[in-house]
């Protein structure tokens, strides 16, 4: 049995993270030997010495890194009980801090006359006075390097220290603040430790997320990013290096900002306002889909743009002002397909324009005031009138007998009269090559096929489509075309399927559209026919269409975004 109780002896010793033992000696004398020599070793041999208090052993003794304001007290209070746990030698426990978190009454008594039978009761008075005196000295010890040691933290993480932490509704009452040193209440601000450096605390601090730090410059006149001593000297200096930047340079600048950082550029003084209108900074512009204020599209005009689109655009009356009368443009390429503009504001604009070469009207309201102002621009190489509306026969002789450059023209779904097609075809252009008359229902007839065959017989594209008054004499008439590449007679009915196998002598046609006309089995058996020829291939024409599929940043092959 005794040998059992040595061998448990020696377990509990074992487990101590500390190799000093309880004291066996009953002797008082002895004890307040040993006392007193076990504190001067303490200093130096023993982690558990106040002296010798260290973060590690703070973190082991369950006290470790601050997390919270709330904690600052009580860990505090736990230093004050390992201090009273270290200078007690006669305590039951193997180590001094194995079982800190006690309460006061819960604490042993610091000498019990009964433990100690075979002294005397005048010599064991005595003796506990000695005891009593060295213990006060050493908790005084005790208490002053406490003391120290937290002003020295408190000067270091002084600015760290929270406001809050004293505030009654944020503290919570922890059962340690009630834990006193030497039976006399603490009333120290609360204890800021730096962080541990052991292992078990790195990995813990790791695991925390990091606070997110946002910081907001105020604004301030002598703010600037990065400033070196020559660019203060520079900045200083009170001189204008803009001004000796030639307006080449300048201009070579403005060139690479978008339209919207132009025209902020321009209120920025006189010289940049002038420099920014430069005709050279605004070749070409894209504004569709977007709306116009009144008196907007005097401004873009004024610019001296060359290529402008304002497909699908609204534009707000007035769109010039009286003082636009003596305004030039330097238009070229106009497009305003399904564009939102009264008639007036419409005149107006291309009694602006003498210099264009391609425009597009597509489902515009004309009239005659403004087909005369289109037949002023000499220079036109391509008009697109598709499903315009307003068109009259005189309008239409004037523009044709005008337009002698005119090489592509496309006025399907005008709604044109038989005498609107009859002084088209007679007065067209000769270098027409390319032209669509669709949608001439019952007043395009094959007179009128033989007439344009006269007039120009260099076309390489021709759109008949939806002329249901043709026969199939009109076919005679088409294979006369020397130069005709494309054809299309989609929904002419009146002209047999038999005829078109006739069209496969025509060594220039590459394409043949005839939709709407032949079943898919007599379609089958024309592809046989016909092998080399392209049947069907274009759904849509593009004869003097500024935009062709899914290319929306260019008109006529020509960019409109810088």
């Amino acid at each position: 049995m005794s040998g059992r109780k040595h061998r448990g002896s020696e377990n509990m010793e074992n487990l101590c993270p500390v190799t000093r033992k309880r004291s066996t000696n009953k002797n008082a004398a002895a004890t307040v030997g040993a006392l007193v020599s076990a504190t001067k070793t303490a200093q130096y041999e023993f982690p558990s010495s106040p002296s010798a208090l260290t973060f590690e052993a703070l973190e082991e003794m369950g006290i470790g890194m601050l997390d919270s304001e709330e904690s600052s007290s009580s860990a505090l209070s736990a230093i004050a009980l390992a201090v009273s746990a270290t200078s007690d030698d006669t305590s039951n426990e193997t180590t001094p801090y194995a079982n800190v978190p006690r309460m006061l009454h819960q604490q042993p008594q610091r000498l019990s006359l009964n433990s100690t039978a075979d002294i005397s009761l005048d010599s064991s008075v005595g003796n506990i006075t000695v005891i009593e005196d060295a213990q006060q000295r050493l908790l005084r010890q005790s208490a002053d390097k406490l003391q120290a040691l937290t002003q020295a933290k408190r000067s270091a993480l002084g600015s760290e220290c929270g406001s809050n932490s004293n505030s009654p509704n944020k503290r919570l009452r922890n059962p340690l603040a009630a834990v006193t040193c030497n039976n006399q209440s603490e009333t120290a601000a609360p204890l800021n430790l730096q962080p541990s450096t052991s292992r078990q605390a790195q990995v813990r601090q790791s695991k925390k997320p990091l606070p997110q730090i946002t910081t907001r410059l105020m604004p301030n006149e002598s703010f600037f990013v990065y400033r070196t001593p020559a660019m203060s000297a520079h900045m200083n200096s009170g001189i204008n290096y803009f001004d000796r930047l030639s307006e080449e340079i300048l201009l070579g600048i403005f060139r690479w900002l978008p339209k919207k950082t132009l025209l902020r550029m321009g209120t920025v003084c006189k010289r940049f306002s002038r420099l920014s209108r430069d005709e050279t900074l605004w070749t070409r512009l894209d504004l569709g889909l977007r709306t116009l204020r009144p008196g907007g599209l005097e401004q873009v005009v004024g610019r001296g743009v060359l290529v402008l689109r304002m497909a699908q655009t609204s534009i707000h009356d007035p769109a010039f002002t009286p003082a636009a009368a003596g305004l030039r443009s330097r238009l070229q390429y106009l497009d305003l397909s399904m564009a939102s503009i009264s008639q007036g504001s419409l005149r107006t604009l291309l009694s602006l324009c003498r210099q264009l070469k391609k425009i597009s009207l597509e489902n515009s309201e004309l009239d005659d005031d403004i087909c005369a102002e289109i037949a002023q621009n000499k220079c036109l190489e391509a008009v697109n009138l598709t499903m315009a509306s307003g068109l009259t026969a005189s309008s239409v002789r004037l523009m044709m007998e005008s337009l002698s450059n005119l090489s592509s023209l496309n006025i399907s779904w005008t709604d044109l009269d038989a005498d609107a097609v009859t002084a088209l075809v007679t007065h067209i252009s000769p270098n027409v090559i390319r032209l669509n008359v669709a949608g001439c229902r019952r007043v395009l007839f094959d007179s009128h096929v033989a007439t344009l065959q006269k007039r120009c017989p260099q076309l390489l594209e021709l759109d008949l489509s939806d002329c249901n008054s043709l026969t199939p004499e009109a076919i005679f008439s088409l294979m006369k075309f020397k130069m005709l590449e494309y054809l299309s007679v989609s929904r002419c009915y009146l002209i047999p399927a038999s005829r078109f196998i006739e069209l496969n002598s025509m060594k220039s046609l590459t394409y043949l559209d005839i939709f709407g006309m032949l079943s898919d089995a007599a379609m089958e058996v024309l592809e046989k026919q016909m092998p080399e020829m392209g049947i069907n291939k274009f759904i849509h024409s593009s004869v003097s269409r500024p935009t062709v599929g899914t290319r929306r940043t260019s008109i006529w092959g020509l960019r409109t975004r810088d």
